[in-house]
């Protein structure tokens, strides 16, 4: 949406193939006897990425949408009863962490400012550019940016950096843990992705007043008034290729000839299902996967004070964790627990008195995995009510179900994988597939594709695809 938001704006004609009987991709939602579950992304940061898409044409995206910032960004608990509250603000989260663990506020607000550094270095030169387009990165203005990754120090995996900057176990892995947020394995990925703690902390994190949901709602909304086309419950079958031009699409019904075609597919699964007659780049479609996950919707009689927006309840062996999830390919026996109320912030997602529970664990992908789903429900309730001191079980009026074999099926994700390929590798910028192809005028954004998954960065995606498009126009 996104992208054909923007190619409106540069004087295209603009048609969307969505095979789903609505918008908005993995954004969706899930609704029961007055209780609302968001089903796919629950952070919302760099808002203003969606913000500029309204301001393309002088329109006030709170007229479309709003959304509030949280003063607390996720509650986490451990094993030996701890809690640490993540507070947005920086000196207030430094504060709490003294508190907790007796690491000095200084300590953390150094990383903090370390980050912001290196994210307003990089973000020009590897987030909002065409990276594989190496005549861009030897521009003398990104001179800076390519010496500061230079520094060995980023060459190290996060969990090594955040080992040595912090020498506490317990923060260390309330930082390692920003390496899931991309499906990745925090001792495997470079540290410089520890800058997704600067985005939470220094720029903030944020819930949609009417939920997730309306993000997309408000940009549906944008691009029909705008003249966008959108055609549902339409399956394309091929994109069609002429002499190593992409000339357009069939679906199941018809074909239409285009000038410029965007994939926003699982860039795995577009070669397989849609170019399966074209040489497909193994170079960026090899590599390693990221983690799936298996979420459980449940609608819960009663409240908890001891719960906020979100919630982490963590595995003791971390470590062990994430090579049972790429290794060993297996579900760990104590995995991470990722709790979502956004009924606690969104009052209307759930009855009085009651919540909205997102209750997720991460998981391999699919590949060879077998779940007994009732042995690891089972193990999660256990784990909640042992950290919790409750008992779950009998609150839970009702139950849905997301796994990694429905996340493949629903949303067309190669193998279920959330996020495309993992970011396991320090060349794992470049392993991406572009936002453009070896055949003519086929161009690709979302979460599989540079410069990686999540909201922010699939935006950013459809920005470079669409400057590429503008430059050859």
């Amino acid at each position: 949406m996104a992208a054909a938001i923007r190619l409106v704006k540069l004087g295209f004609e603009v048609k969307v193939f969505e095979s789903d009987d609505t918008h908005g991709g993995k954004i969706k939602a899930y609704n029961w006897e007055g209780f609302r579950f968001d089903t796919g992304p629950s952070l919302f940061t760099l808002p203003a990425l969606v913000d500029e898409l309204f301001a393309l044409y002088n329109k006030n995206p709170r007229a479309y949408y709003n959304y509030k910032a949280l003063p607390s960004i996720t509650r986490y608990f451990y094993e030996n009863g701890l809690e640490i509250n993540s507070y947005s603000d920086p000196k207030r989260f430094a504060s709490e962490v003294h508190l907790k663990l007796n690491v000095k506020e200084n300590v953390v607000l150094g990383f903090l400012e370390k980050q912001a550094k290196t994210y307003r270095l990089l973000a020009p030169i590897f987030l909002e550019n065409p990276i594989h387009v190496f005549s861009r990165l030897l521009k003398l203005k990104y001179l800076p940016a390519l010496i500061h990754v230079l520094n060995p120090s980023f060459l190290s995996s996060m969990n090594a950096v955040n080992k040595a900057w912090f020498k506490n176990d317990f923060l260390v892995r309330l930082f390692n843990r920003y390496g899931t947020y991309n499906g990745s394995n925090p001792y495997k990925m470079p540290s410089l992705f520890n800058i997704i703690s600067h985005l939470e902390h220094n720029v903030g994190a944020y819930l949609p007043e009417n939920g997730m949901r309306s993000i997309v709602d408000a940009l549906y909304k944008l691009a029909t008034e705008e003249g966008v086309q959108f055609y549902f419950n339409t399956y394309v079958k091929t994109i069609v290729e002429k002499g190593g031009e992409a000339i357009g699409i069939s679906t199941q019904d018809a074909q239409y000839q285009a000038d410029v075609i965007v994939s926003n597919m699982d860039v795995n699964n577009t070669y397989a299902k849609l170019l399966p007659e074209s040489k497909a780049p193994t170079l960026y479609l090899n590599n390693q996967k990221s983690t799936s996950a298996l979420i459980f919707h449940w609608a819960v009689k009663g409240t908890f004070d001891k719960l906020d927006v979100h919630n982490i309840l963590f595995a003791t062996k971390y470590e062990e964790e994430f090579d049972y999830l790429f290794t060993k390919k297996e579900i760990y026996h104590d995995p991470t627990i990722y709790i979502y109320i956004s009924s606690k912030a969104v009052k209307t997602d759930a009855p009085e008195a009651c919540e909205n529970w997102f209750v997720m664990i991460n998981t391999p992908h699919t590949g060879h995995l077998k779940l007994d789903i009732q042995a690891i429900r089972k193990m999660i309730i256990g784990k909640i009510d042992k950290y919790l001191k409750i008992d779950i079980e009998p609150l839970i009026t009702h139950e849905h179900t997301i796994t990694p074999e429905d996340l493949q099926n629903s949303t067309h994700s190669y193998l279920g994988s959330l996020y495309g390929a993992s970011s396991n590798s320090i060349l794992s910028a470049f392993l991406r597939h572009p936002n453009f192809s070896q055949i003519k005028n086929l161009y690709f954004c979302g979460g599989t594709v540079h410069p990686g998954g999540g909201i922010p960065l699939a935006l950013l995606s459809a920005k470079i695809a669409t400057e590429l498009i503008s430059e050859k126009y």
